[in-house]
This record gives C-alpha cells, sequence and structure tokens, in this order.
C-alpha cells in the first residue's frame, strides 16, 4: 500500500451500527493507497430528492474498518461521545476561530452569488438592446427616492433602474421577471449552514482508546477472504445485489468491470449442490465468476496464524448465456 508515515490516522465515526467517513481527503486516500471506495449515501444540497448523485458520509464495509485499524491506519470513534466530549473540551478561542471561518465561507459565497446576480443583469440588458427593447432615460431624484434606495437593498434599486430604462411594455415584463429571479438569488438574502471538515477541529479531542467496544467484528471467514483479495490488489465492493457477499474488481470500479462474485465459507461447511449450480449460473449470467473462498487449516499447530491459508475456487457454467 502506500507510504503511510505522513499520513494522519484517519477518523471513522461509529454512527447506530455504521462506519462512516466524512472527509473528503481521507476518503480519497483510502481510495487510491487501500483500494476502498466504499458506498456514498449522503445527500447532496443542491439535489435533496434524489438518490442517483450521493455525496458525503462514506460509508465503509465492517472488513473494510476492521482493515484499517488493525494497520494502525483509523481510529474508530463513537459518534456521540465524541461530539459531546469535543464540545465540552472546545476552549473560547476555538469557538471564535469557527465562527470566524464560517463567516468567511460565508461571505465568500454571498460574494459569488451577487457576481453571478450581476452577470445575469448585464445578460438581460444586453438581450433587451439587441431586440431594440431599450431606451434610456435621465435618471430622476429626489429626496423621496433617495430615501427609499437607502432602504432597499443593491438589487431591489437596481432592479428599478433597469424596468425604467425599457421603454417597451414587453420588454419591462421580461427585465422585470429576469432581475426579480436574480434578486431572489441574491446571497444577501439567504442563510446558509457550512459544513466544516473534521480536520478543521482538533481530531486529538475525537479519539477514543484502541481497545473500545465499538471496534468492528465481522466473522473471521469473511474477514480473512476480504483481507487476502485485498492484499491481492483487488477492489472490494457489497455483493447484495448479485447475492455474494463481496463484488471483487481487479482495478478501480471507474475503470473496470468486476470479475468475481465472492462468498465466504468455512473449509468444512458444506454446500447444496443447488447453491453451487445457482451460484455459477448466476456469475455467469452477469459475465462474471462466482467464488468460494474460505480458510484452508493446515497440518501444524490450528493456533498459529500460518496454520490457517485462504483458498478460492471459482465455478462458471458452460455454454450458458
Amino acid at each position: 500500500m502506500g507510504d503511510d508515515a505522513s499520513k494522519p490516522c484517519i477518523c471513522i465515526n461509529h454512527v447506530a451500527g455504521r462506519y462512516l467517513v466524512y472527509d473528503v481527503n481521507d476518503i480519497a486516500y483510502l481510495r487510491i493507497s487501500w483500494h476502498m471506495c466504499g458506498t456514498l449515501f449522503g445527500t447532496l444540497p443542491q439535489a435533496q430528492q434524489q438518490n442517483i448523485f450521493l455525496g458525503l458520509p462514506l460509508e465503509l464495509m465492517r472488513e473494510e474498518a476492521r482493515l484499517l485499524v488493525d494497520q494502525r491506519v483509523a481510529t474508530i470513534v463513537e459518534d456521540s461521545l465524541a461530539h459531546r466530549d469535543a464540545v465540552k473540551a472546545l476552549s473560547e478561542t476555538d469557538k471564535a476561530d469557527i465562527l470566524s471561518l464560517k463567516i468567511q465561507e460565508q461571505d465568500k459565497l454571498m460574494l459569488a452569488n451577487r457576481e453571478e446576480s450581476m452577470k445575469r443583469k448585464e445578460v438581460a440588458i444586453e438581450n433587451a438592446k439587441a431586440a431594440g427593447k431599450w431606451k434610456t432615460k435621465p435618471a430622476r431624484a429626489s429626496e423621496s427616492s433617495i430615501d427609499k434606495s437607502k432602504e432597499t437593498p443593491l438589487f431591489e434599486s437596481t432592479l428599478d433602474a433597469i424596468v425604467d430604462g425599457v421603454g417597451d411594455e414587453v420588454g419591462r415584463e421580461e427585465l422585470a421577471s429576469t432581475a426579480q429571479r436574480t434578486s431572489a438569488d441574491d446571497g444577501s438574502q439567504r442563510q446558509y449552514v457550512i459544513p466544516m471538515a473534521s480536520s478543521a477541529i482538533g481530531l486529538h479531542s475525537l479519539r477514543l482508546p484502541r481497545e473500545a467496544e465499538n471496534i468492528p467484528s465481522p466473522p473471521d471467514a469473511r474477514y480473512q477472504v476480504y483481507k487476502y483479495l485485498q492484499s491481492l490488489g483487488y477492489f472490494m465492493s457489497p455483493g447484495l445485489r448479485f447475492g455474494c457477499q463481496f463484488v471483487a474488481y481487479p482495478g478501480d470500479p471507474l475503470r473496470f468491470h468486476s470479475h468475481f462474485l465472492v462468498k465466504s465459507l468455512q473449509w468444512d461447511e458444506e454446500l447444496s449442490i443447488l447453491d453451487l449450480v445457482g451460484g455459477g449460473r448466476l456469475g455467469t449470467g452477469v459475465k462474471k465468476a462466482w467464488m468460494m473462498a474460505g480458510l484452508e487449516q493446515r497440518d501444524i499447530e490450528a493456533d498459529r496464524p500460518e496454520s490457517h491459508g485462504v483458498r478460492t475456487f471459482c465455478v462458471e457454467w458452460a455454454g450458458f448465456g
């Protein structure tokens, strides 16, 4: 795997039985260095009513979380306890820094929205001029209008100036609707909730002892099979949609199709011929191989790690599909 010397320990949040990663830099590191893609299931702020393009957080399988903990790459954090302790431990300086960071990000978004609104209005004016519907008039200033301009926001006064400059009624209505729409999108009228990366707050206050009870404990055979295939460079993902435990990809799933549908078994576990035939037909039907894998018991001391080796067998349905 990649060089982990300069990489800080990854924080995996344990939330309601799930193992989640919130930091996008950690997610990129896991994908590149540890061949872990996980499953994104967060809702995107701009598209809450869909479930195709999902965002943070990333959910890891129990086997992935366990491997990272065993390799001392990550630590498990009980989410509710960690947030409670972290909030209590924040000093006034930390709170001021967090507030300052949020204000800075809000200001950036506000300026970006204002620039976008101004560009839209400029486009509307150019369109009106091109259509011959634009007519300049001398500015009319009075005490009442000046007082009104002081009380109205920037884009509302700009709206009045634009609409007054339009001679044709059709152009007036078109520009008014455009300007009102962009004014409604103005950043000054919005309130933003800025999600902060977990790295923005000191992670040292979120760490829990490595012997915490929430360390994942998947079945041994399943974990060893996952660990074995992952060590060979395979990208592993959940296999529920194909009726198996894992789906194994020879490379990044963005570039490769999966090759194997993996099912872990105990070495002496009975397997019915119906399951064998069904697995082979399923794998061949989706242009993959159905892989059975288990821990082989060798003729040396049973309590030694080297006495257990993973062996794999692939089944394909000849002449099918």
